[in-house]
């Protein structure tokens, strides 16, 4: 949908290319750790899932500030890489703290949330019709979320508090990747009234 709907010049395109790529990877990482529980699995899933995050705080940087170039998004994508790989060195070479992890990915979602939230103003600003949408998808996540820290038994022996956060972010992925399509779009329209 990507190659279909935004041009080849519209400075989000790779972004949300690499996000689907990103996206698929943490699903199949997620999938191989929970039917294999290794290690190895554990810690790609934990750690697919923490670029995850960072990329949704990534992508909302870059549209916040309206970054259009590869040159005015280094900076951003190296404030995030940095920490990444500290953050992935320090949990393979140092210490798998759990605790830690957690934390620092709501973390780096709380920062998102915000980010996200001015998204959505400017995007009000603008006169977007669907600036609502973000708003309403971080509060979504959120909810989700809650299941991860408020963990409880599982309802028949099978669906327990993890496996209903997997299952709550699936029509959310689907939802934000509408948005990201439809605000490159919105975008790509504004730039043309610009123009002409």
């Amino acid at each position: 949908m990507v190659r279909r709907s935004i041009s080849k010049r519209h400075p989000m395109r790779l972004w949300l290319s690499v996000f689907i790529v990103l996206g698929t990877w943490s699903w199949m990482c997620s999938a191989v750790f929970h039917t294999r529980d290794f290690p190895i699995t554990e810690k790609l899933d934990y750690f697919s899932a923490g670029l995850n995050v960072l990329y949704i705080f990534f992508l909302g940087t870059t549209r916040m500030l309206r970054l259009t170039t590869w040159h005015q998004t280094r900076v951003v994508a190296l404030c995030c890489a940095v920490p990444y790989i500290l953050h992935v060195s320090y949990l393979s070479l140092v210490r798998f703290d759990y605790g830690y992890n957690m934390m620092a990915n709501a973390m780096v979602g709380l920062l998102s949330n915000f980010v996200w939230f001015i998204v959505a103003y400017q995007a009000y600003r603008n006169g977007q019709p669907f600036w609502w949408k973000p708003a309403l998808l971080i509060i979504l996540t959120d909810m989700a979320f809650s299941l991860e820290l408020f963990d409880f038994a599982p309802f028949f022996s099978t669906f327990d508090a993890h496996a209903l956060w997997h299952a709550a972010t699936i029509p959310m992925v689907a939802q934000w990747y509408d948005y990201l399509v439809k605000d490159a779009k919105w975008d790509a329209h504004l730039e043309q009234l610009r123009k002409d």
